[in-house]
């Protein structure tokens, strides 16, 4: 693959993280659409955090559109936190069938850290 191809493999994957930072994540956890977002006993501080985190990489995603080859530093954090992020909750998913509503509502989340970090390994051999 040339680094043209990469950059725009790269970039629709930034395009994606953007809106679902922007718009997917705040609506999808405060109406709850997947039924699985939400820890019980319902918190909603818990809820404003995580929409506040994912809000912020939806904006400094928004800004990396342009030219994410720019921003692989934070686009190698936002893949790295996404799949770490998903790791634990396909943990406690596993460990705790009440918590099996997460494999829908959370582990989703490892394929998008994924999503960012295959272009990104490749693009390492266009920037050494």
């Amino acid at each position: 693959m040339r680094e043209k191809d990469i950059s725009a493999l790269l970039r629709g994957a930034v395009i994606s993280w953007a809106f679902m930072g922007l718009f997917g994540i705040p609506l999808a956890v405060y109406f709850d659409f997947l039924e699985g977002w939400r820890w019980q006993p319902y918190n909603v501080i818990y809820d404003q955090m995580i929409v506040s985190i994912y809000f912020s990489v939806g904006i400094c995603s928004a800004v990396a559109i342009k030219n994410p080859i720019k921003h692989t530093s934070f686009l190698w954090f936002v893949a790295i936190s996404s799949f770490t992020h998903g790791m634990v909750m396909l943990y406690h998913a596993a460990l705790n069938p009440h918590h099996l509503s997460h494999l829908m509502g959370d582990v989703w989340i490892l394929g998008g850290g994924s999503a960012l970090a295959i272009p990104l390994w490749r693009l390492r051999k266009y920037q050494d």
